[in-house]
């Protein structure tokens, strides 16, 4: 009998994760993915969404191909996961499994911040950054706020990118818009060190962005947003990472510790529990120096978890090749315009960290656009 599989989640690593394993553990294993969504979305092109430099159907594609790979796609949503008897539920059906892969990301909760959901835009998933295009194409105001509501939250760059894209694309336009940056973080991109986190600080002031550290919003109003300390920014239009929390169901199964995620082996994503892994978003990894105490939730890591996790499952499962190790390393690009990018490498979990920052350069713009058509064209 064929060894049961089962993914909850098919964003980069739920994807990566079955359409590798799928390949490795060929007639060993049957792979099961349950998503709600029909469609791989590829959320680092979001922003370019917004700026209108691509539409909808440009950053997604049908998830149905990976039959022909045997894996097997439930479109519905996890209801509960029973680990003691090793059985998921959806709303019509129940899924044992020997091998659990949970790569369920993050959930948005805009309502743990008053006003968020009347007065802030967003652009963490399609909708939002649609509803956020139209406002700024109607845009005739004279001061803009882009901050982080909380942390953890995903993709750490992506506030940074879009407070130098809106600017860019203002001052193009020939309009004198006052750009304001807010984080609750002490600096810049703080898991990349203070080095390149002030590098990244000098872009904005450069551009004249005025960037706001160590505040956390607590509520946001019509025309206006205030901090934990009882400063208040004005503003014409807000956009703000909303807060993030790991899903109620992963919670409700006991997976979670006090960081309010799930606590895994860095190098080979086990659990607390047997035979159930966590890869991506919805994991929390201790790094072993200061910047930060977890590893940032980025699409790249999920990527580079799932290709090491489902090797190891496949050596499980096949007993062929050999068991590996992942070590934290990542990539990011950081969009200054719509031509030019800035590019971070690193490895995250070694002690210390290596880490480089290439200045923004068109080359890491290509680069970037490569990596959108790879997830768009290649992977399934």
């Amino acid at each position: 009998m064929k060894n049961q599989v089962v993914v909850l989640g098919c964003g980069v690593g739920g994807l990566t994760f079955a359409s590798t394993l799928a390949k490795q553990a060929k007639g060993s294993a049957s792979v099961t993915v349950i998503e709600r969504k029909s469609r791989f979305q590829f959320p680092p092109s979001y922003t370019w969404v917004v700026m209108g430099w691509r539409e909808p159907k440009q950053v997604q594609r049908d998830l149905t191909p990976l039959a022909r790979k045997k894996v097997k796609i439930i479109n519905e949503a996890v209801i509960k996961i029973d680990l003691s008897a090793k059985r998921v539920a959806t709303s019509s059906s129940q899924i044992a499994y020997d091998y659990l892969v949970v790569a369920l990301g993050a959930e948005h909760v805009p309502g743990e911040i008053p006003g968020f959901e009347d007065y802030a835009h967003q652009f963490y998933d399609l909708v939002s950054a649609l509803k956020f295009r139209e406002a700024l194409n109607g845009f005739a105001g004279n001061t803009v706020s882009v901050g982080v509501s909380r942390t953890p939250f995903k993709c750490p760059a992506a506030p940074y990118e879009m407070s130098l894209l809106l600017d860019d694309n203002f001052r193009k336009q020939g309009k004198k818009v006052e750009v304001h940056m807010f984080t609750p973080e002490a600096q810049a991109l703080p898991a990349t060190g203070p080095v390149i986190g002030k590098q990244v600080e000098r872009m904005l002031a450069t551009r004249g962005i005025k960037y706001h550290p160590k505040k956390k919003l607590v509520k946001v109003a019509r025309d206006s947003i205030v901090f934990e300390d009882g400063e208040e920014i004005n503003h014409d239009l807000l956009v703000a990472v909303p807060p993030h929390r790991c899903p109620s169901v992963v919670v409700d199964a006991g997976l979670t510790d006090s960081s309010g995620w799930v606590p895994v082996n860095p190098n080979t994503l086990a659990t607390k529990v047997e035979d159930v892994y966590a890869i991506g978003d919805v994991s929390a990894i201790e790094t072993p120096h200061g910047h930060m105490p977890f590893l940032p939730k980025a699409g790249v890591f999920a990527q580079g978890q799932a290709e090491i996790l489902a090797n190891n499952i496949a050596h499980s499962i096949t007993g062929k090749g050999e068991r590996k190790a992942w070590d934290g390393s990542g990539t990011c690009f950081l969009e200054v315009s719509k031509s030019e990018s800035a590019f971070l490498r690193g490895t995250f979990l070694s002690k210390p960290p290596r880490l480089e920052f290439h200045p923004p350069r068109r080359k890491w713009h290509f680069d970037k656009i490569a990596l959108e058509k790879f997830w768009m064209t290649y992977r399934l």
